[in-house]
């Protein structure tokens, strides 16, 4: 009797107190809605880092391409390890192209676009020239290229403008100029229903680590930084429930 006493209890314990039973299911693989991904931008996006050794006294830096290194290589890994069910499907092209400036990537768009056909886009534009264009011009030719990614049936992230490290050779725009513009980028960003990745805030406080030589362009920590925020905005937005 006592036996039977002590073998129902166990029993209790497992399942009907909310134990796990032997004949329950694992829980399944977390899955995306979407897997086919296009990052579009300037150098940001390509993944440009900057020769740690100067070329000369002046404090001219030569800049490198390091694809392997650029943010949407590091998130397409990170996203293939963590839906590994859908890793084979995933994809995230790099469309980035060194020294563009935002008319010009607008005006790359459409074909881009077009030939890649994808179902998310990750645009970060604008850094080259955003003094002379400023923050509402810019932002306007933003929304050009989400509208025409709505238009196509894509989701789309929009990256906020990084920060610079102030007295390095290339940190040439001033940060309420860069605060301005994403304040700007956000609220067309609500306008347009699509996502706003901040990438600003997070990466400041580590600016002088996260920022090259140059002051301008993200180190490969930078760019893993880049990919992680992007990740987590995904991983909100298209994880499927």
């Amino acid at each position: 009797m006592r036996r039977s006493l002590i073998l129902l209890a166990l029993a209790c314990s497992a399942v009907a107190c909310g134990g796990k039973g032997p004949t329950d299911p694992d829980p399944q693989p977390p899955r995306l809605s979407r897997t086919k991904f296009l990052a579009f931008g300037d150098s940001f996006t390509a993944g440009e880092v900057t020769n740690p050794v100067a070329l000369a006294p002046s404090g001219i830096h030569k800049m490198i391409l390091v694809p392997t290194a650029s943010y949407p290589a590091v998130l397409q890994s990170q996203l293939r390890s963590t839906y590994t069910l859908q890793s084979s499907a995933i994809t995230v092209q790099n469309s980035g192209e060194p020294s563009e400036r935002i008319l010009d990537g607008n005006q790359r768009f459409p074909g881009v676009f077009d030939a890649a056909r994808p179902e998310v886009v990750l645009l970060m534009e604008g850094a080259n020239g955003l003094p002379q264009v400023g923050p509402d011009i810019s932002t306007g030719i933003m929304r050009i290229m989400v509208q025409y990614a709505k238009t196509g049936g894509a989701r789309v992230f929009v990256g906020s403008m990084i920060p610079q490290v102030s007295g390095r050779p290339r940190a040439t725009t001033p940060a309420s100029e860069l605060l301005a513009f994403n304040n700007t980028l956000q609220i067309m960003s609500t306008q347009e229903g699509i996502t706003y990745v901040d990438l600003y805030n997070p990466m400041l406080p580590e600016a002088a680590t996260l920022i090259g030589s140059d002051g301008l362009h993200p180190t490969e920590a930078g760019y893993r930084r880049i990919a992680d925020l992007f990740f987590a905005a995904i991983r909100s937005q298209l994880q499927a429930p």
